[in-house]
């Protein structure tokens, strides 16, 4: 798929979690991210939890069954009170990193990322201390990721994500690759690595990263398109096709496997040409509003020479995106090679009156159509 039109850059995927509260899910632990049912009213028993974590000396339960709570208050997007409880928690238990990172994601989410960043730093440095004290455990469950909920891995991802929102992606990239270095099979690290390479225009280490994280989590969509995503902008077709194919393998409701083998095959000829244009059909037909489909099955349909057929994608996509020449340019392609001169004639008007438009923008405009998620 073309990428020179799509702002890929890590901090803006970045903001577009925050919306929609998704960063406390992406970096919870594995065990402790299972358990999201609805949270019922829980104000006397957070209030009663809070009393009991201010009591001396510290009530162990009271510590376990908050940790607990807090995992729960933020699966489900519920952070002032998340965030009055880990305040709680780290008064009675300073050196627990769960305090600081439940914490730093109650707050990153509140969009207060100054206090979300110093939380996630206390949390990767009590993670630190903590792991250099607790002794391997092989235990996999639940109760041991929410017990584990706050360490060293997750704490660097979390401040690699908050780093980037605020701009600095280097530090972002600084701390994710750390994350990495310390938990290589952590899938969230992996994930957040390969986000902050593209981000800094490497695609190519983005697909190492993302290829890791796929090996730990084989069936996640997401990763595998972020996998071929990567893979692509690296110049990498052949290993972005092969990507694509097991998305479409993986699920194949999913539009943009679809668009992604039709996009790679429509570079081609014969046989590759044809399945390429069938894989657009199948993309639009899942998701008629992709804007690079219609113009990438247009201009495809133009290249097998089934003229006719080409204008009714390519004006789709005129619609999707009007301030984008190229539709434009493709449809007067085809009417010209269709015989409709004044046709033609118009539409190489609009490119130039597009073009000239952009020219005088303070602001180069790329195609207004829903962006394609990239990493």
């Amino acid at each position: 798929m073309k990428t020179t039109n799509v702002r890929s850059r890590w901090s803006l995927r970045c903001t577009l979690f925050a919306a929609t509260f998704a960063v406390s899910l992406a970096v919870l632990p594995t065990g402790a991210r299972a358990q999201q049912p609805g949270v019922p009213d829980v104000s006397s028993r957070l209030t009663e939890l809070t009393q009991r974590l201010s009591v001396k000396p510290v009530d162990g339960g009271a510590v376990e069954e908050s940790r607990a709570l807090g995992v729960e208050l933020l699966g489900a997007a519920r952070f002032e009170e998340a965030a009055r409880l880990f305040a709680a928690f780290r008064l009675a238990a300073p050196d627990d990193p769960a305090g600081f990172y439940g914490g730093a994601l109650a707050l990153f989410n509140l969009r207060r990322l100054d206090d979300a960043q110093t939380l996630a730093r206390a949390a990767l440095e009590k993670g630190l201390a903590a792991a250099r004290l607790r002794q391997p455990t092989t235990v996999n469950s639940t109760t041991a990721a929410t017990k584990t909920f706050g360490s060293a891995p997750d704490s660097l991802v979390l401040l690699g994500v908050v780093l980037a929102v605020k701009g600095d992606d280097a530090g972002a990239l600084a701390a994710v690759s750390r994350a990495v270095s310390l938990a290589p099979d952590n899938f969230d690290a992996q994930f957040a690595l390969g986000r902050a390479r593209y981000g800094a225009n490497d695609p190519a280490g983005a697909a190492r990263a993302f290829a890791a994280a796929s090996a730990l989590k084989p069936r996640d969509e997401q990763t595998r398109f972020f996998l071929a995503s990567a893979l692509e902008s690296a110049g990498d077709d052949a290993g972005a096709l092969a990507a694509y194919r097991e998305l479409v393998t993986l699920a194949p409701g999913l539009a943009e496997g679809h668009l992604g083998v039709g996009v790679l095959l429509a570079k081609r000829a014969g046989d590759d040409l044809s399945e390429g244009i069938r894989e657009l059909e199948k993309a639009l037909a899942i998701k008629e509003g992709l804007y690079e489909g219609q113009v990438a099955l247009g201009r495809a349909l133009i290249r097998k020479g089934r003229i006719a057929e080409a204008v009714k994608p390519l004006q789709r996509a005129a619609g999707l995106a009007p301030n984008n020449p190229e539709p434009h340019y493709q449809l007067a392609i085809a009417y010209r090679r269709l015989g409709n001169k004044d046709s033609a004639d118009a539409e190489s008007a609009l490119v130039k009156k597009i073009n000239v438009a952009r020219r005088s923008s303070p602001v180069a405009r790329s195609d207004e159509s829903a962006p394609v998620k990239k990493p």
